[in-house]
């Protein structure tokens, strides 16, 4: 007998051969008619999901019914999925499978090598012909999920979309640069300037000069939102995905939270904060409460913001309203460093199986329908004709006027008809130009995102061979560096925010308090084990 279904809820059903419930790979559904099989799926709520419960969500109960198999969902919030996971994986009673969580080498390779993450070499030779070609398709990809034991313990998500490259765009309110006769600005200085007229010169223009918000960001939750990425890259070039580590010109990596520019981006961030520039709750807030900022009914009250998207701070189906925010170029400061926060296509760790899944080959058939066009269009756009996209009608061509294969509308309005790619998919390098361009650009979100991505961020980016993103650590390194970032990360966290508000004083002293605080918390011995990965993947 085999066991079918997972974690808590296992059900014996008696079978001699698999392949009295299974169809050859390849063929739809996956269960035989007739018969039933099921696993567990950690699934945090992403932006425009309610739920995946296929009685709601139109994609789960697509693939449901695609499939024949029956997916159980544990819907954390964005927020809160990191606690979640924690206190799942160490009480054991953990889901089949892992989805969007976005695990580092390390972490996966400890979960790997205690055997709680199955190794998917195998699985995906056999099971899944679509996630291996497409892995095959991007040699980079499979190479940095490939670890140390020479086992993928996760299927990445891959997207090249320049998009999802450029992902820390600033956005601002063009109708208020009208309204002030002001430019976009080009330097940290003139941001200064412009945040600081929203303030204090009724920018929305209803008569009322207080109820401008300057600037707004989430720290957590959002896509792109967090406001360090796009405003550090000012002082230093910087990728948050290293966690702010560095190589210098010599090829030596040193931690940027312990340099003077860290220290000027901090003044600079007081200062705005100060002159009450920033939002006091973009510290605290969530997404869905900085989303309601930005669409306050009647009036923009929302100056500038961080985000992937206008549609994290903005319904989309507020024309008037997204269509008043521009993303602008990265800015220059004091001492001319201009840069963006570019992480190039390494994959993301999206979907791992446990060993609790009994039914492995099955998981890895289902997630193989992700990496077919119509698989990710489904997942990340809803099903055909559902409102996230159609085919496209004759004559219809893209943003560079070649034809075209699909419309794609303003899906991000519409609840629960995708997963919104939750988990792992293959956006491959043309996707964008797979769709129509609309015929007023000014109001083609994703012709915006294309071509400010292409021509204002890209050009920005570091160079790839220098950064510190796929690096592969031993075990013992793995170990020692999640024992590190466990307690050090929590500190840098709360020194940036009483440094940006003011609840420390960004004076010599209290700076040489917080620099010997983090060498106490082993920052450099970090830089090291960075410094030993790097090391040997360019021997």
């Amino acid at each position: 007998s085999i066991l079918v279904g997972c974690g808590g809820t296992q059900t014996n059903i008696t079978v001699t051969d698999k392949s009295d419930i299974y169809t050859p790979i390849g063929e739809y559904p996956i269960v035989k008619e007739g018969k039933t099989d099921s696993f567990s799926v950690f699934a945090p709520i992403r932006t425009s999901v309610t739920t995946y419960n296929p009685e709601i969500n139109q994609f789960s109960k697509r693939l449901e019914d695609l499939t024949g198999v029956t997916l159980e969902y544990v819907e954390p919030t964005n927020v809160d999925k990191r606690q979640k996971f924690n206190v799942m994986m160490t009480g054991g009673d953990y889901t089949d499978v892992i989805l969007d969580m976005w695990l580092g080498p390390s972490e996966l390779l400890l979960y790997g090598q205690q055997g709680i993450f199955l190794p998917l070499n195998d699985l995906i030779d056999k099971y899944a012909p679509n996630i291996k070609k497409a892995l095959d398709e991007n040699p980079i990809i499979k190479e940095t999920w490939t670890l140390e034991d020479g086992n993928i313990y996760c299927i990445p998500r891959i997207g090249k979309s320049p998009r999802n490259l450029a992902d820390h765009k600033m956005w601002l309110n063009q109708e208020w640069l009208n309204n002030l006769n002001l430019d976009i600005p080009t330097t940290t200085d003139e941001f200064y300037k412009v945040l600081k007229a929203f303030k204090e010169q009724d920018a929305n223009g209803n008569g009322d000069p207080n109820d401008e918000v300057p600037f707004s960001a989430v720290m957590k939750g959002g896509w792109g939102s967090n406001p360090i990425p796009y405003l550090l890259n000012a002082f230093i070039p910087a990728l948050s995905g290293t966690g702010y580590f560095n190589l210098d010109e010599n090829d030596k990596v040193y931690p940027i939270k312990a340099t003077d520019e860290w220290k000027e981006f901090l003044k600079y961030m007081n200062k705005l904060y100060e002159e009450e520039l920033i939002d006091p709750l973009t510290f605290t807030q969530t997404k869905d409460q900085f989303a309601k900022l930005g669409s306050n009914p009647d009036i923009a009250l929302l100056g500038a913001a961080p985000a992937g998207s206008t549609s994290v701070f903005c319904s989309t189906v507020n024309v008037e309203r997204w269509t008043q925010y521009v993303p602008i170029p990265p800015l220059t400061g004091p001492e001319g460093v201009k840069s963006a926060n570019i992480t190039p296509d390494f994959g993301g760790s999206t979907m791992s199986i446990t060993n609790a899944c009994t039914n492995p080959e099955v998981v890895m058939r289902v997630f193989d329908y992700m990496f077919t066009e119509q698989g990710a269009l489904e997942m990340i756009l809803g099903v055909k004709g559902a409102g996230g996209y159609d085919d496209a009608p004759e004559g219809a061509v893209n943003y560079i006027g070649e034809p075209a294969k699909y419309i794609r509308n303003d899906q991000d309005a519409i609840q629960d008809i995708s997963w919104n790619r939750m988990g792992s998919d293959y956006q491959p390098a043309d996707y964008d130009l797979w769709f129509a361009a609309k015929e007023n650009a000014d109001e083609d979100i994703e012709q915006i995102l294309y071509i400010s991505s292409i021509e204002d961020y890209i050009p920005y980016g570091q160079d790839p061979t220098k950064m510190l993103l796929n690096l592969s650590q031993t075990t013992e390194e793995s170990r020692r560096i999640v024992d590190i970032t466990a307690s050090l990360d929590l500190y840098l966290d709360q020194s940036m925010v009483d440094f940006i508000t003011g609840a420390r004083e960004l004076n010599d002293e209290n700076w040489n308090e917080y620099l010997s605080t983090i060498e106490k918390f082993d920052i450099y011995e970090l830089a090291e084990l960075k410094q030993a990965a790097y090391d040997r993947k360019n021997k």
